[in-house]
């Protein structure tokens, strides 16, 4: 480790430029302090980071404020006598915000000695940045005041002029009033982002050698585990890098089982259902999601090849992130040609029940703003403590399929939050809260260029017909849809996440219908029995009936099927059960259908002895 961090960088580029630093991000975390003469890192607190860099430049005194301490130093409190000495000694027990702000901006006047403030949790300062109050307006006047009349005194080292600096320290640049930063060319806001691979590295080349089995390791082999954790710690800050190895030691955890303790750090006592699938079945994908998907040879025999990668775990075998989602697929085809089926059919074989489908309609998602209904609403806004839909989805079910359904009407806006979710297998809520996306499978789909519209008349028409074949299909899709990301919606690089994964639904050709309808069928007869005890036998006539029906429009697909059974045989049953007296373990037998009448048809009950 031998480079600062990017913030580190600019406090040393601007302190002699600017009065005050409002400083930002990942400001709770460790921060890493580099030795000049080694280069190596050591992690402190913020705080300590500040106290030590200041110290260097020739800061004396150096105090830090909050509203429960007022004015201190935990690492050397003769600075807090000294300050007040060239400040006003009757004040030093004042915690009061209104006595503070104005001893700060006394301070920053200071010509005795180089003096820097750093104010901790500047947040508290006020209730809400866009609505202060009169005291509250005072506190911030006081401090813009002070930032804005840039005082130096000669360091008592090398009698080197400094600037008397004050750092704001917050979660966020808007916990600060607007109008004190926006366009004062004293203020500069310093961003500190979550640990990158350097440092991150340094940290657990450090401390690898205490997890078990470390030692018994090659240096190649010791080199490997090593980037291992570093990938799969990445988003992460050094505070829970430092709670994986604490976890290691609680559990004890080798140098083996990193991947083990990474997931259990972010999931808690979760069973993971992905470590237990069976491999043999793995190896039987395609003929699992078949079972439930009919008429989709194409799109299964791809799905398949894409869940069996996402089983063994190789979604980053490239490259990138560790922590990339499981899978991703994008389904694109007609309506009612099965996606959503298919989506729940791998829920059921990861998972072993389709309710681990997580859906989301986006149409839902059509304005600009709507990405609050996915991460959570703002600090301060309504519906913040009540979190996102997206991010409570995953935090309460991290182990799921996420099923994004129509993801061409959502706003594009809401598209750039799927970037990092694909990327890196993370985001941030509204509240700060990292999300992980790692146990998760990823399924959009789009009905993208099944319909066009004539730009002169602005009627619609059918862009694809069941008179094509699949791979004239697959080939007009695939165009219409990269064709809307990369030039219409101009996000190219979504489709760079997606990647080859697109699998393109065929229509539901004629010889597919009696395998869906004997589906739908077979699920009443079930369902009916489990649910009421009574047993139900359709006879041939009946059944023909059915399969004439749904031969004679197959324009809405299976789900056009699925009406039609409704229709014919649900409803009318419906009726006979609340008609006639019948008994648990009663079979129904339906005969056939009553010419002219598609809501009734001949039947009789065999009541049980």
């Amino acid at each position: 480790m031998k480079q600062a961090e990017k913030w580190q960088k600019d406090l040393a580029v601007y302190q002699d430029i600017n009065t005050t630093f409002i400083v930002e991000g990942n400001v709770h975390d460790l921060q890493p302090w580099i030795y000049e003469d080694d280069g190596t890192c050591e992690p402190v607190v913020l705080s300590l980071y500040l106290q030590r860099y200041l110290t260097e430049e020739g800061y004396d005194p150096i105090v830090f404020y909050n509203r429960i301490d007022g004015f201190f130093n935990p690492y050397a409190s003769d600075m807090v006598s000294t300050f007040f000495r060239g400040v006003s000694s009757d004040e030093k027990s004042s915690k009061s915000i209104s006595t503070a702000m104005e001893l700060i901006r006394k301070t920053m006047a200071n010509t005795v000695r180089p003096t820097a403030v750093v104010v901790d949790l500047a947040n508290t300062i006020a209730t809400s940045p866009d609505n202060l109050s009169d005291e509250e307006l005072e506190y911030y006047t006081r401090l813009m005041l002070a930032s804005k009349m840039p005082t130096q005194a000669l360091s008592m080292h090398d009698k080197r002029p400094l600037t008397n600096l004050l750092f704001l320290v917050v979660e966020k640049v808007n916990d600060i009033p607007t109008w004190f930063y926006l366009n004062n060319p004293y203020v500069r806001t310093l961003t500190i982002s979550r640990p990158e691979k350097e440092v991150r590295t340094a940290v657990i080349d450090a401390r690898i050698d205490t997890l078990q089995g470390t030692n018994d390791l090659s240096p190649e082999e010791r080199k490997k585990a090593e980037e291992e954790f570093v990938a799969l710690t990445d988003g992460m800050t050094l505070v829970e890098l430092f709670g994986i190895f604490s976890l290691c030691q609680q559990k004890k955890y080798s140098v083996f089982q990193i991947r083990e303790a990474v997931k259990m750090f972010r999931y808690g006592e979760t069973e993971s259902q992905w470590d237990k699938l069976d491999m043999e079945k793995v190896k039987n994908a395609e003929h699992y999601l078949s079972r439930r998907v009919k008429g989709q040879d194409a799109a299964v025999k791809k799905a398949a090849s894409v869940i069996s990668r996402a089983c063994l775990g190789m979604s980053g075998i490239q490259g990138g992130s560790s922590s990339r989602p499981k899978g991703v697929l994008f389904f694109a085809g007609p309506t009612g040609t099965g996606k959503t089926e298919l989506a729940k059919t791998i829920a059921e074989f990861i998972f072993g029940d389709d309710s681990f489908v997580t859906r989301f309609d986006m149409s839902e998602y059509q304005q600009p703003h709507s990405d609050q209904k996915l991460l959570g609403a703002p600090p301060g806004y309504i519906g913040y403590s009540d979190g996102g839909q997206l991010t409570n989805a995953i935090k309460s079910k991290p182990f799921c399929v996420l099923l994004f359904d129509e993801i061409d009407k959502a706003h594009p806006s809401i598209l750039d939050k799927f970037l990092q979710i694909l990327e890196d297998g993370r985001i941030t809520d509204s509240a700060g809260e990292t999300m992980y996306f790692s146990e998760a499978l990823i399924i959009f789909t789009s009905n993208l260029g099944v319909v066009g519209q004539d730009t002169e008349t602005g009627k619609r028409y059918q862009t694809i017909t069941p008179e094509m074949d699949y791979d004239t299909i697959q080939k007009e899709l695939l165009i219409a849809i990269k064709d809307y990301f990369k030039y219409t919606i101009q996000r190219p690089e979504l489709l760079n996440r997606i990647g080859d994964n697109f699998v393109v639904f065929d229509f539901i050709r004629e010889k597919a219908v009696e395998e869906i309808l004997n589906l739908k069928l077979n699920a009443i007869v079930k369902n009916l029995e489990h649910e009421k005890n009574i047993q139900l036998e359709i006879k041939p006539p009946f059944k023909e009936y059915l399969l004439s029906k749904a031969r004679s429009d197959l324009s809405n697909g299976g789900r056009g099927i699925s009406n039609m059974v409704e229709t014919c045989l649900v409803n009318p049953l419906a009726k006979v059960l609340v008609k006639e007296n019948w008994n648990m373990g009663d079979t129904v037998i339906i005969e056939d259908s009553l010419s002219g009448d598609e809501e009734q048809f001949r039947y009789s009950i065999i009541h049980r002895n």
